[in-house]
């Protein structure tokens, strides 16, 4: 399929609902939904729900990966505030969250895993008053290890040729700027991640799937940032990225790092087709397919781009 999405309601994979409502959270609650993906055995589930309805979040939303299970009920009347859906096809972690955060009946929405523990000793109503000020595409937490070692999980841009590298760092003060939230985690704005579209449910790849957003993000002018006070620590091991530049890799470089920006709007120059065809693992009448439905997406949301991807890495400023 080559056609790229241009909206968050281009792909509505089937889905169930379980329990809770979609309410908007109380005058007094937080003005932040938490969206729980899962993974591996759950063996947290319970207690980190307990943990989050004891701190104060009224909507939590889990998001389940297998069918309707006798747990799933269980929790479901032991946790009346949280909504379980369960898909009934297989879905990227993009797809879960696109679903999550349209379904969400906050304007700010927390992203974590299962197999994580949030820290709560700096929250306060105070901070998520910032979050509402900031109101930025996503703020990302400090994250630790089991160890309780603060993992590398700032990612600041570099151009090499017509490749963009990835430099991971431990954070170093708040407010600074990332390219991406680590292991999808972070505090997103529902209205913005909208408007971006959310995740392009046709790259496959997390990675690269992450990495689209992302990028998307700051090439249409909004921001991710480092929000100290938000601490998460892993009870188990995550699994690792897999950023082998494989099919995905292509569209993903079609999409961030072919356009170039002139004047007041972007577009792919012909002379791009050669560097991609050198990075696209296709055959070349695939990949000219490819190359013209990116070029027709980047046409479709020219004037929605702020700069390009040189530009971006140029004139990087880790700290706002």
């Amino acid at each position: 399929m080559n056609t790229i999405p241009l909206t968050l309601d281009a792909y509505r994979p089937t889905y169930t609902v379980i329990g809770g409502t979609r309410s908007r959270p109380s005058r007094d609650g937080f003005p932040v939904s938490v969206l729980l993906l899962n993974r591996g055995p759950r063996l947290y589930r319970a207690s980190l729900l307990q943990d989050l309805t004891h701190i104060g979040f009224e909507s939590i939303i889990s998001m389940e990966t297998g069918s309707d299970s006798p747990e799933i009920e269980s929790l479901a009347a032991r946790f009346p505030n949280v909504r379980f859906i369960s898909f009934q096809e297989s879905v990227s972690i993009g797809d879960r969250l696109n679903v999550g955060i349209r379904e969400s009946g906050a304007p700010y929405v927390f992203v974590l895993w299962n197999d994580m523990r949030l820290a709560t000793s700096t929250l306060s109503s105070r901070f998520f008053e910032k979050v509402v000020e900031l109101d930025l595409a996503c703020l990302v937490p400090t994250i630790a290890d089991t160890q309780g070692v603060i993992i590398p999980s700032i990612v600041h841009p570099a151009m090499a040729r017509q490749s963009l590298r990835m430099v991971p760092l431990t954070p170093s003060k708040d407010g600074e700027n990332t390219v991406f939230p680590f292991d999808w985690c972070g505090i997103y704005s529902r209205e913005k991640f909208i408007l971006l579209g959310g995740f392009d449910w046709t790259i496959r790849n997390p990675y690269w799937q992450r990495l689209d957003f992302s990028m998307r993000a700051w090439l249409w002018g909004e921001e991710i940032r480092y929000a100290q006070a938000l601490r998460l620590k892993y009870e188990s091991s995550p699994p690792p990225d897999d950023v082998s530049p494989d099919i995905d890799y292509g569209r993903f470089w079609l999409k961030n790092l072919a356009p170039v920006y002139r004047g007041d709007s972007a577009l792919i120059p012909g002379v791009k087709f050669f560097p991609f065809l050198a990075r696209a693992r296709r055959g070349p009448l695939s990949a000219l397919d490819e190359f013209r439905a990116a070029k027709t997406w980047v046409t479709a949301n020219a004037f929605r781009f702020r700069q390009d991807v040189s530009r971006l890495a140029d004139l990087w400023d880790p700290v706002h």
